[in-house]
């Protein structure tokens, strides 16, 4: 009982040590970029059938209409193969699926080029793009977060959580990253998952996504998102 003890704590200092270890990282050898609410609506791109809007609160907001497939917003700048986003997320209903997208860019190329006429239907993003896929509140899919390598191949899933924690209503704080081969999820500080991969992405853009469930409507309201990069 005692050495199943010791070995519970070594994990957990084990664990501590790593997050330590990460935001040390972030404060001195990362540049961070602050991104308010006017400069998602003015700079990103948005695709889908919805709304992204700034609101009042100094809180940004997507939602989908009618006859969604999908709605996001894309980052103007690619990052490279070092890159963390941070931001707290409000889903403001049950059926809402979110997802951030890191290293995202179209196979062969150093750019992402999607379709004028593109309606943030999934599929695109499951087989056209390279990227890695975090969906990080989709209990509604019946499934705790991931995160996955796309383009879809037997094997695209890298890692999963043992547990959904995100409720609809409140912020959570949600933190996705890699560094080079590994990534990782955490959300309100908590250690979600951590891998690697061993032929990873290259550099590229983010996108933020959300999708409903059920014929419901997605919506989610977010604030204070930082990104930190490094070449």
């Amino acid at each position: 009982m005692k050495n199943i003890y010791f070995i519970l704590l070594f994990v957990s200092v084990a664990l501590n040590s790593l997050a330590q270890v990460t935001e040390k990282k972030l404060q001195q050898e990362f540049k961070k970029q602050t991104v308010s609410p006017k400069e998602l609506k003015t700079n990103w791109d948005f695709y889908g059938i919805g709304k992204a809007v700034t609101e009042v609160h100094n809180q940004f907001v997507i939602s989908e209409d009618e006859n969604s497939l999908g709605a996001m917003v894309v980052s103007p700048d690619k990052y490279g193969e070092n890159v963390v986003v941070r931001y707290k997320v409000m889903a403001l209903t049950p059926a809402s699926v979110l997802v951030v997208i890191l290293s995202a860019s179209s196979p062969g190329e150093s750019e992402l080029n999607l379709p004028e006429a593109y309606n943030g239907a999934m599929p695109y993003w499951r087989d056209e793009i390279d990227c890695y896929f975090f969906a990080f509140r989709n209990a509604a899919h019946n499934r705790t977060p991931f995160v996955r390598r796309f383009p879809k191949i037997d094997k695209s899933t890298l890692a999963s959580a043992e547990k959904n924690v995100m409720q609809s209503g409140i912020y959570h704080e949600v933190e996705a990253g890699r560094m080079g081969k590994k990534l990782w999820l955490k959300i309100d500080g908590e250690l979600m998952f951590e891998t690697e991969d061993p032929n990873p992405c290259k550099d590229g853009k983010i996108a933020i996504r959300t999708r409903g469930t059920a014929h419901l409507p997605a919506a989610f309201l977010m604030k204070d998102l930082e990104i930190y990069s490094k070449r």
